[in-house]
């Protein structure tokens, strides 16, 4: 390094180490339902909900896994995916750890245990090279420069080190911000020695990801404690709710032993063995167990823990030693974790009925899931509460469980991939300054067999584009103009107040040979236009969810009996879909028969519906049912993978990708009766 940066100077730190003495939580048996209780609603555990609706989880179409599982989609995944394209099946997998409580008693077992959780997390996602695949970037927080911290500090980037060097990863970038002190008038606040550990890896193939969601009618649990380590209380949720912080943190006592079972449950994964699986970590085992019944309803689970070979079932349950707990297609699973020395816990079986039965030799426990995830998604709704309109929030507590994703299919979908060959008629991508979507609406097009442009508003404004030669057009979604003027309003004007512009687009819509689609914002541009229904004389408008905030979320769309050329044919099917936007609820003055309305929410009531559409609004038409808007994104769903939640079929392409190919198909017939 001295080639390249010089003589650089050397710090020398000096510090002394501090023994600090925390209580040990006391505890009763008989009070288990009171500190679970106590534990699902801690922040750490609870709910994430009231965050993850309002940030958009699908931008860009190659979102393959994001935070929310299952038919009732919470937010309850352990790893997050992003494909490299739309062609192929790789992708890049991420997911992070910490445990900065367990760090306050023992900075290297926080340390080992933070990049612990961020495997266990990572596990889940297939990855080329197994673990050889993963690399690790530290953020170091730290109150640094007072007695005892740094040296705290250095056994904890030493103990990072060393156990990353053993499991065979790097870190090769990292952040630090060591000046975690608050001063105020009487006290000093020193912020808890936090490394948060970001893991990315090659994921081989996106399609077989693990969620959390058991499934009835299949395989066995199974429990691995990848720790090594005994079970214990310190650092737990479960001593934070009794403000307490504990004697002994659990720690990894075996690098070599947690890379080989890492590496046997990648080969599990791959081989399609592994139904559903979840890591322990904060709130311990019990909300590892419990979380896996949340996602759906009618699940639940018949266990014995009394193999686990722990007597003291509290602190079996709440204690957060690295480990895992998945479901298994079959037993088969024993003969390849026997055969590489893996020690595991066959624990018990899933039941469709939503109770949690427990047994650990003498106690016997039993939990009512939908009472257990009610408490749990309760802090939730009340952080929701604070940053949403009206009684939206509890309305959100109150009917997420009631409106699970059941799809309709039609009936004659194969779910194969158009192979188009001949004339390819000609579309264009429509976008502005902050559009985001053009990429995976351009490929939709393609997909269905379109000769697709890029054009830019100030190729229109320019006159470098007339669209003369155009017959489909789509309006991209995104923030055009970073919605400084209200969605979409800035992106009219640009038309309204630029008369090539102006003029391109009405001469395109006049045309009876065209077709057109506007998606989102795009959606918002035609409505704001007054495209759609241009004879009324009140106009719809898109106006602000009833929420008055972002709104994000996988939900599910009726496709109505309707007149449009690209889902006519869908009629009478319900579809999975992505929404994203904060501005999409449809003011429409009439009465619904005076609107051709193509497609409503799968349930009329928030959050399925999430902006309070009049009528149930998700998509309309005009007149002539070759313009069509759309508030929910079809074409980041036209894949599978795109879909948060997908029945459980082997296609290669959604029922959305039917859409193009309408419009393909009635454009080519357009030209040939010409």
């Amino acid at each position: 390094l001295a080639d390249m940066f010089g003589s650089s100077p050397k710090t020398i730190m000096t510090d002394e180490t501090l023994d600090r003495i925390y209580d040990d939580p006391a505890y009763d048996v008989r009070d288990f339902k009171k500190y679970l209780s106590g534990v699902l609603q801690l922040e750490a555990v609870a709910c994430k909900d009231w965050l993850t609706n309002k940030v958009d989880r699908c931008v860009g179409g190659r979102v393959a896994v994001q935070q929310c599982a299952g038919p009732l989609q919470l937010p309850l995944n352990n790893v997050g995916v992003m494909a490299l394209d739309f062609k192929g099946i790789q992708g890049v997998a991420t997911s992070i750890g910490h445990s900065p409580i367990s760090g306050l008693i023992d900075p290297e077992a926080g340390s080992r245990n933070s990049i612990a959780e961020s495997l266990t997390n990572m596990v889940w996602a297939p990855l080329e090279n197994g673990l050889d695949s993963v690399s690790l970037s530290a953020n170091w927080m730290w109150p640094c420069r007072n007695p005892g911290e740094d040296a705290r500090l250095y056994e904890a980037v030493e103990a990072v080190s060393e156990f990353a060097i053993a499991l065979g990863i790097n870190v090769p970038t990292g952040k630090d911000s060591l000046s975690m002190k608050q001063k105020y008038e009487n006290k000093e606040v020193l912020a808890p020695g936090t490394v948060i550990i970001s893991a990315a890896a090659h994921c081989s193939d996106i399609r077989k990801v693990v969620e959390p969601v058991l499934k009835t009618r299949e395989g066995d649990l199974y429990y691995l404690n990848l720790s090594q380590d005994d079970f214990a209380l310190g650092g737990s949720s479960f001593a934070q709710t009794l403000n307490k912080v504990g004697q002994k943190a659990p720690s990894v006592k075996d690098a070599a032993y947690f890379r080989k079972a890492f590496n046997t449950l990648q080969g599990l994964i791959k081989d399609g063995d592994i139904l559903a699986g979840h890591d322990v970590a904060s709130g311990g085992l019990i909300t590892t167990l419990l979380e896996m019944c949340f996602a759906d309803n009618q699940i639940g689970a018949e266990l014995d823990l009394t193999a686990l070979g722990e007597k003291d079932t509290l602190k079996l349950l709440f204690s957060e030693n690295a480990g895992v707990v998945f479901q298994a297609r079959s037993r088969k699973v024993e003969e390849v974790l026997d055969k590489e020395g893996i020690a595991f816990q066959r624990i018990g079986s899933v039941v469709a009925t939503p109770e949690l039965r427990i047994r650990n030799g003498k106690d016997n426990l039993q939990l009512d899931v939908y009472e257990q995830r009610q408490i749990w998604y309760r802090t939730s709704f009340l952080l929701d509460s604070k940053q949403t309109a009206g009684d939206l929030a509890k309305q959100r507590y109150e009917n997420y469980k009631n409106q699970p994703l059941i799809y309709r299919f039609p009936e004659r979908f194969g779910g194969t991939l158009p192979k188009y060959q001949g004339t390819r008629p000609k579309a264009a991508i429509l976008r502005e300054k902050g559009s985001n979507s053009e990429r995976e609406m351009a490929h939709a097009m393609y997909l269905a067999g379109f000769e697709v442009k890029d054009v830019h508003m100030t190729d229109l404004i320019a006159g470098r584009e007339t669209l003369e030669d155009i017959q489909f057009i789509g309006a991209v979604g995104g923030f055009s103009n970073s919605d400084v003027l209200g969605s979409a309003k800035g992106w009219a004007g640009a038309f309204r107040y630029n008369e090539k512009a102006r003029q391109a687009l009405e001469r395109f819509f006049s045309r009876p040979d065209t077709l057109s689609v506007g998606i989102c914002n795009g959606c918002q541009l035609f409505m704001e236009l007054e495209l759609i229904n241009p004879d009324h004389d009140r106009h719809g408008k898109m106006t602000y969810n009833d929420s008055h905030k972002h709104e994000s979320s996988f939900t599910s769309v009726r496709i109505e009996k309707n007149h449009s050329v690209m889902l006519s044919s869908l009629a009478g099917t319900t579809l999975g879909v992505w929404i994203s936007h904060g501005e999409g609820k449809f003011s429409l003055p009439y009465p619904a028969d005076r609107y051709g309305i193509v497609a409503t929410y799968g349930y009329n009531q928030y959050p399925a519906n999430p902006n309070g559409s009049d009528h149930n609004a998700a998509m309309l038409c005009d007149p002539s049912g070759r313009h069509l808007v759309t508030m929910p994104h079809i074409e980041r769903s036209i894949f599978p993978w795109n879909w948060a939640h997908y029945p459980d079929r082997k296609d290669e392409v959604s029922p959305w990708l039917e859409a193009f190919v309408n419009a393909r198909d009635w454009l080519l017939k357009q030209h040939s009766e010409k």
